[in-house]
């Protein structure tokens, strides 16, 4: 290996090339999967730049100074559930558990058991197939259907593993505020809302125990229709939901629809979930864990591989490629930046802003950023 001696930046303190090798990689998205266009016709198909990892490859000193560390620094953006287990359920373990950063879309993993039995698996269930996997952070972006979301979310506070903190967001406040009420009392569990965040934050106390500090905090824009006001503080309010003064008992919270959260322009308004795992809380995914009380694919396909379960399970998967009449380049300016599609919202009033406004974000102090 050349030792590029009379390069000026290897005669830098590699502590200091090690900072710039960290800023860089923080501000670098590696985006994968297929997106439907704003028609709700076209299948795009999302690629990274392909100079993202550029330095990597850039010579054999950097290459075995950087090594694997990139892994802990950038951002795999997943449009889809069935890509982000093509990408990562392929790593060798011991690089999987280097990822510290995900960023998945919310909708259900499609399968078609044999013969032609459609089963749709959520993404608790989907995570249980990396073991290894132990993130800093895992941003979901919500789909369409409020009560599918909050189960979603149930499942992940109660059961989730596999990251320490999770970033959920919803283009809509219909998630805490939706009506539902059944005489059946297992789909009354799982669809009728509580009070919230403190009903999840006492789920998740039972889970890492009150003494580990873990917490649940939600957030809401201030204004309708405005992408990305979640994320700063300025634009954003806490939310609290109590029942102490409710007069009706407490089987019959969530009956009904709270109208200071979908009323006129107030659905509109997005909403942010932050959960924090308890402290010193072993959150990595685990081999051959128990399976889940929910639909698990473990369970459907007992020590198979996602690749062995992709293989059984690839209906109309194989063309997608195909299918894809359009192919484009990730671009962004900030890495959290995010994006509505059509198939995500289903408010004909605001779907123009969420899907057409650009996002305002401040520029980040000391990272590099990619246009």
């Amino acid at each position: 290996m050349h030792p590029q001696s009379a390069s000026p930046f290897f005669r830098i303190p590699f502590e200091l090339r090690d900072e710039i090798y960290s800023l860089l990689f923080t501000s670098t998205r590696l985006t994968f999967g297929f997106r439907v266009a704003n028609d709700n016709q076209t299948l795009i198909k999302l690629q990274p730049s392909p100079h993202a990892l550029a330095l990597v490859r850039a010579c054999r000193r950097t290459n075995a100074e950087i090594s694997k560390s990139w892994l802990g620094h950038v951002l795999f953006s997943f449009e889809d559930p069935r890509t982000m287990l093509d990408k990562l359920a392929t790593l060798p373990v011991e690089e999987l558990s280097l990822v510290r950063y995900v960023s998945v879309r919310g909708d259900c993993l499609r399968l078609t058991y044999p013969p032609k039995r459609h089963v749709h698996h959520r993404l608790v269930s989907v995570f249980g197939l990396l073991p290894g996997l132990r993130l800093h952070r895992l941003t979901i972006l919500g789909g369409r259907g409020d009560k599918s979301q909050y189960r979603m979310l149930d499942e992940l506070v109660k059961y989730g593993s596999g990251w320490r903190e999770l970033q959920f967001i919803s283009h809509s406040s219909g998630l805490l505020g939706y009506a539902y009420y059944c005489f059946d009392a297992v789909f009354r569990h799982r669809y009728q809302r509580k009070p919230q965040p403190q009903h999840w934050q006492s789920m998740l106390e039972e889970r890492d125990g009150a003494q580990s500090c873990p917490s649940v905090l939600i957030y809401r824009a201030s204004r309708p229709g405005c992408r990305g006001d979640v994320l700063r503080p300025q634009t954003r309010t806490l939310v609290h939901q109590s029942d102490a003064e409710a007069s009706f008992a407490e089987y019959e919270y969530g009956t009904e629809e709270d109208l200071s959260l979908v009323g006129e322009s107030e659905r509109a308004k997005e909403l942010m979930l932050v959960v924090q795992r308890g402290q010193q809380v072993a959150y990595e995914e685990q081999e051959a864990t128990p399976l889940l009380p929910t639909p698990d694919m473990r369970g459907d396909f007992p020590g198979k591989s996602w690749t062995e379960i992709r293989a059984a399970c690839v209906e109309g998967w194989e063309t997608e490629d195909e299918v894809a009449s359009h192919f484009m380049i990730d671009s962004y300016h900030d890495v959290n930046e995010y994006t509505w599609t059509a198939r995500s919202t289903y408010n004909p009033a605001t779907r123009d802003s969420l899907l057409n406004t650009p996002m305002e974000f401040p520029e980040p102090s000391g990272s590099i950023c990619f246009y």
